[in-house]
């Protein structure tokens, strides 16, 4: 193939390996380092305080209704983890099951849904700072209080891009150290637990089930840890065993000590003594100590803290508290810049984001611009429409220049029901994939298995949809405008077109084996091949008509893999298919050594988007399939599943040739039925390329109902002589015959000849049959060769590339 033909791409070499690795070196430790660094953070320093100003000790309800409702989904994790050994979590996990790139949108949701759940561990990092540290080191008021959660989100790039062991034995350290804090904390709490006290709060807002649902959304954020270790799992030892274990003993930990911690700060809002204490160690402006409380719930944990431990014991409760929203701004920087790194390797974003450091092997750009999608949440919802924390008046501040901005206030609340709309959005596809793999996949291998299949996930899914209604309105509005930004961003960035570099990533070359030719060649025709008994049949048509068009020919094969096997471990079996290529150059030499054959590998998890990635690739004129015939026929699979998406989605013309059990047969003599039309064009063009090769005879063949009206008669005697016309150098003749049986009389003049060339009949978006009734029943009934061909029709086509590649 020669490198530098008028419109054909080059082919790559298939000498680089498919995709760098990460090092597995996280254990159990760390995983669940992970998940319970994740989940005791800001959740549990900040929205327990404001679960309890909610529904008091009902908050330990909202926390359990959560923790199960993120169970069900932690479920579906867990079986996927034990399938598809890959970071990227939920999103490869949708992608490797629905297989189309719509599932972009879930990706793009995970890419702002870990981001937006670091910035509110971040921004509650800079309010519990501005409020507690400022003082402490006598930092002026003036300084804005969102800097410090900038900055940490500086060290915490940079941390991540250093390398996952150093970011694992970092999030190893703080998790043990705010796990001891808080049972020193819950120690000191319980030491003033009075159970009346507890059960009238109960009493008091078990009714409040708006106010239940609505805590239960808000706080599920603090379960997220469980996705965050599974979109690790490139770096996880034994992922398989490893992952489904830490996310269930991470989630049975946390969920403890959550409701520990409500019990704590119930008994301190409802005991008068820690109210006079507030009373004399606050600002409480106008309000009763009571009505602070439940204004500034996020810091009722720390006022708690402050009473029970006394003032040494509030900083280091206030240092735990700290400490543990950067533990979990740090898994969460992890996690969403794993999933940025699984968009790239199928080609949702550009492939520098698979790029891992030459040094760190860390995907540097994928934290990087995990980085950058958390300061802009910061700056959205902090910056711009924040207030200061402890403010009076809720009138959002553009603290930079210190001017109020449009008076819209989003704040901590915001940002985390944002998160969750938008975690849980891509949670309930995942539970949906569960329930799709189940069926597409019933063989895999699954070392985890979630019960109940479909009704656990299913309830998860309508669970999932429940806590999203709760968190209003305003909410949904700016999760969905999120959602929009990415379409459009996805539009702008394909702008139509598929790059080399994206069909690279999702079916890559694991051998090319060129044979230029010493001129430009005009005509490309691609040749899949499966089994070397077909090489000589298919060889000699292609090479027949690329001799005939001054082109020449691609050979095909496919090393087609499970679907939960990494497209890396194709390479061990390009072996096995490399006999295919040999045979096909070989006797391409032996035949018409004018003709040049080039052949390929490509290592994929469907054999027809290999096909069409290949065709798209090198910008091939046409794809010649081979065709077993059918027998066991459906009615919704008629020629075969793979061949029929190769006829509807294929960029070029289609030809496609029913394998002769004795092989590839001599052809003095071709039966070319026609009724008009491009398809049928297109079988003319294919009959005289052979005739021409070969020195066939053709008989052009038109069948008429005998009720024909003679105007239609003579119309189709004009047709058979054009066709006769267009078949220059070649001996045809033609014929119109009346018969109500078209199928039948095409058939039995096929038995007077070796190769029946016939063009599908119709053309439609929503066609069930995809060469139309006449040519595929005449492809089954006939008992010589038959070649089936489908011309190229740019409108149609473009549409269905369109829908493909969108």
């Amino acid at each position: 193939m020669s490198d530098d033909s008028p419109g054909k791409r080059p082919m790559t070499d298939g000498s680089d390996e498919i995709g760098e690795e990460l090092d597995r070196n996280i254990g159990l430790i760390g995983a669940l380092a992970i998940g319970i660094g994740t989940m005791i953070a800001a959740g549990i320093f900040v929205l327990s305080g404001l679960a309890v100003s909610n529904v008091g000790t009902v908050a330990i309800l909202s926390f359990i209704i959560a923790a199960i409702v993120a169970g069900f989904t932690a479920a579906a994790y867990a079986e996927f983890s034990s399938i598809y050994l890959e970071s990227g979590g939920g999103y490869m996990y949708v992608n490797e099951t629905f297989d189309a790139d719509w599932t972009y949108i879930m990706g793009w949701t995970m890419i702002l849904g870990y981001p937006a759940s670091a910035a509110f561990y971040l921004a509650s990092f800079s309010e519990w700072f501005y409020r507690f540290m400022y003082p402490v080191f006598n930092i002026p008021q003036t300084v804005p209080y969102w800097l410090p959660g900038i900055g940490v989100l500086g060290v915490l790039i940079w941390l991540n891009s250093q390398g996952s062991e150093e970011s694992t034995q970092f999030q190893i350290g703080v998790t043990a150290a705010k796990v001891a804090l808080l049972v020193l904390f819950l120690y000191g709490g319980f030491q003033g637990f009075d159970a009346g006290t507890v059960t009238a709060s109960f009493a008091q807002n078990i009714g409040d089930i708006a106010g239940i649902g609505l805590t239960s959304g808000l706080v599920f954020i603090t379960f997220i840890g469980f996705s965050a270790i599974a979109t690790n799992a490139d770096e996880i030892k034994q992922p398989a065993q490893t992952i489904p274990r830490s996310i269930y003993l991470s989630m049975g930990i946390v969920t403890v000590l959550y409701a520990l911690v409500v019990l704590v700060i119930v008994i301190a809002i409802n005991d008068g003594q820690f109210l006079s204490f507030l009373t004399a160690n606050t600002d409480l402006g106008a309000l009763t100590p009571t009505e602070y409380v439940a204004e500034n719930g996020e810091v009722s944990m720390a006022l708690a803290a402050q009473y029970y431990l006394g003032d040494i014991g509030f900083y280091i409760i206030i240092v735990g508290a700290l400490v543990s929203m950067l533990s979990a701004a740090n898994a969460t920087v992890m996690a969403g810049s794993r999933v940025k790194l699984a968009l790239a390797r199928r080609g949702h974003l550009p492939t520098q984001f698979e790029d891992l450091h030459p040094e760190h092997e860390t995907p540097y750009k994928s934290v990087l611009l995990t980085g950058g999608f958390i300061f802009a949440f910061l700056v959205i919802f902090t910056v711009i429409f924040g207030e200061v924390p402890g403010a009076r008046e809720s009138t959002p501040l553009f603290n930079l220049l210190g001017l109020p901005l449009f008076g819209f206030h989003l704040g901590l609340e915001s940002v985390t029901s944002v998160a969750n709309v938008l975690l849980l959005s891509g949670f309930s596809l995942v539970n949906l994939a569960l329930i799709r793999s189940r069926r597409q996949f019933p063989d895999i291998d699954r070392g985890f298995t979630v019960p109940f299949v479909p009704w656990v996930p299913a309830f998860a899914v309508l669970a999932n949809i429940a806590l999203i209604i709760n968190l209003g309105l305003t909410t949904l509005l700016l999760a969905f405008l999120a959602e929009v930004i990415g379409v459009i961003f996805w539009f702008i960035w394909q702008g139509g077109t598929v790059s080399e570099e994206a069909l690279e990533q999702e079916t890559p070359t694991a051998v090319a084996e060129r044979n230029p030719s010493g001129h430009e060649r005009d005509y490309q025709i691609v040749v899949p091949i499966a089994n070397p008994e077909n090489v000589e049949q298919l060889m000699n048509t292609a090479i027949d008509i690329a001799q005939d068009r001054n082109g020449e020919v691609l050979v095909l094969s496919v090393v087609d893999l499970p679907a939960q096997t990494p497209l890396s471990a194709g390479h061990q079996y390009t072996d096995e298919r490399r006999e295919v290529l040999n045979r096909a150059i070989a006797m391409a030499d032996s035949s018409d050594p004018n003709v040049p054959v080039s052949g390929t590998i490509r290592i994929s998890h469907q054999v027809d988007q290999a096909i069409l990635n290949t065709i798209e690739q090198y910008d091939s004129d046409a794809v010649l399939m081979g065709w077993g015939g059918w027998r066991a026929r459906r009615r919704e699979v008629v020629i075969g599943s793979i061949v029929d998406t190769i006829v509807t989605e294929s960029p070029c013309d289609v030809l496609v040739e029913r394998l002769n059990v004795d092989g590839a047969a001599e052809v003095e003599s071709i039966l070319l039925p026609t009724a008009g039309g491009p398809h049928a064009e297109l079988a003319g063009e294919v009959a005289g390329a052979i005739a021409r090769a070969t020195g066939a005879h053709i008989e052009v063949l038109r069948v008429l109902a005998p009720e024909t009206p003679e105007e239609e008669r003579e119309d189709a005697k004009e047709m058979v002589e054009a066709a006769i016309d267009e078949l220059e150098g070649v001996a045809a003749e033609g014929a119109v015959i009346e018969d109500d049986d078209v199928i039948g009389t095409i058939t039995a003049r096929s038995a007077n000849h070796d190769l029946t060339v016939i063009g599908a009949t119709r053309e439609g978006m929503l066609q069930q049959v995809v060469f139309g009734a006449i040519p595929e029943e005449v492809g089954e009934q006939v008992e010589n060769t038959v070649i089936l061909t489908k011309r190229y029709l740019a409108i149609t086509s473009r549409l269905r590339q369109w829908f493909r590649w969108k």
